[in-house]
């Protein structure tokens, strides 16, 4: 890969020296020098440094800088140059920027350059200076080289981290892809080993949080250990809902209806539901409670009485209520029950849970579903509501055959 050097250019006596000796030790395929119309001359200095030492220079050009006591000037023209770089095939992170030479505000608009843009790194040149200006000894330099994109990693950490934890894994992926961009994707895991770590688990709980339990198993088979290491304090958590996703993700690509339809889907909704009413998102949990009165209904005649809703054995059917389940078969011979025909079915086989079905409670919290502009009606979906109906869910959960209480709900 091509490599790219941005200089900042002053007017010191023996600068020549280091400069060439940052390029030389840098080994660029192309400089950009930061001058301003004082320090131009310095580039014939440099020039005949090179040839002392023998030393070819790279090819260059230049930027001028207006004013050396404007930082922001300098700041713009540090971009510039970066950008030149950029537009020769060199990327961010093959770019050095070195801010030895030049006035303060030169050099701190170059450093601030460095890490606004993502450069690879940035080099100062050190070594004994002499008592009356303060200058780098020729002879003695050394130079001092750090990673400016470290700095600006942590903020872009920080903040995906925040909106890890506030649910938002979409919003996550989507800052570390950004600050990720400008990088070869064949250096990120090398360069930012816990951003990408990070944005894995994005991308698995992302899919997690969508229900696409499929897509959230192969994600989080890309987060292995040295992933999960990296979180220490959350280590145990996400390998548990690793193996979580991953067993929910296998009963769902079942044959067997019995593990089709688990314990786990439930807990699953119910958790999902109340990261809802959390976030705020009432219409959200309404909906997902709503579905999980069916699931419920699903279960229960499943795994207590041999049932699918989707297609209904009218042998198992009571002959008091033949009649009324008969009307649901369809075109293809097939009895597809809704909702409440399937609580009424419940009811009609003693199950406590279809009898649960008339209480005044769960009938009031349902019907203010029904007349929310989210279901049929034109009712705004209330904190109330998604409260009463999550009260009334959660009693049918606790009473159904597949009980949850010892399910951990936590992302």
């Amino acid at each position: 890969m091509p490599k790219g050097m941005v200089i900042t250019v002053g007017v010191g006596r023996d600068i020549g020296h280091a400069i060439v000796r940052s390029i030389r030790d840098a080994n660029p395929n192309f400089v950009v020098f930061l001058v301003t119309q004082e320090s131009e001359a310095t580039l014939e200095r440099i020039k005949q440094v090179a040839r002392e030492w023998s030393f070819q220079l790279p090819a260059h050009e230049c930027v001028k800088i207006s004013d050396e006591n404007d930082a922001q000037e300098a700041y713009k023209a540090a971009v510039e140059a970066i950008g030149k770089l950029v537009q020769k095939g060199i990327a961010p992170s093959d770019i050095v920027v070195d801010y030895t030479t030049g006035s303060k505000p030169m050099s701190a608009g170059a450093l601030y350059a460095a890490i606004t843009e993502n450069c690879g790194s940035v080099v100062y040149v050190v070594g004994k200076r002499d008592e009356i200006y303060g200058r780098v000894i020729s002879g003695t330099e050394g130079s001092l080289t750090l990673r400016p994109n470290e700095l600006l990693a942590r903020r872009y950490l920080a903040e995906a981290i925040r909106l890890f934890n506030a649910w938002q894994f979409y919003a996550a992926k989507q800052i570390l892809d950004e600050f990720l961009r400008p990088f070869p994707p064949e250096k990120v895991a090398q360069l930012f080993s816990k951003i990408d770590g990070l944005r894995k688990l994005c991308y698995a709980y992302q899919a997690w949080d969508a229900f696409d339990h499929i897509k959230a198993k192969e994600a989080f088979d890309a987060v292995d250990k040295t992933v999960m290491r990296q979180w220490s304090s959350a280590e145990e958590r996400i390998a548990k809902n690793k193996g979580w996703v991953n067993r929910l993700a296998q009963n769902l690509q079942s044959k067997d209806l019995t593990k089709r339809l688990c314990k786990e889907l439930l807990v699953d909704l119910w958790a999902n539901a109340m990261r809802r009413i959390e976030e705020i998102r009432f219409v959200d949990a309404v909906a997902r409670f709503y579905r999980l009165c069916e699931l419920i209904a699903k279960l229960q005649l499943w795994h207590c009485h041999k049932i699918d809703t989707s297609d209904v054995d009218m042998s198992k059917v009571l002959e008091s209520t033949r009649e009324k389940i008969e009307r649901y078969r369809n075109e293809r011979g097939k009895v597809r029950i809704p909702l409440q025909a399937s609580y009424e079915l419940l009811a009609s086989l003693g199950d406590d849970i279809g009898k649960d079905w008339d209480k005044p409670e769960l009938k009031n919290a349902i019907s203010a579903r029904n007349s929310s502009i989210a279901a049929h009606g034109l009712e705004p979906v209330s904190d109330e509501t998604a409260k009463k109906l999550k009260e009334e869910v959660e009693s049918l959960l606790k009473k159904s055959c597949v009980p949850f209480e010892d399910a951990d709900f936590r992302c």
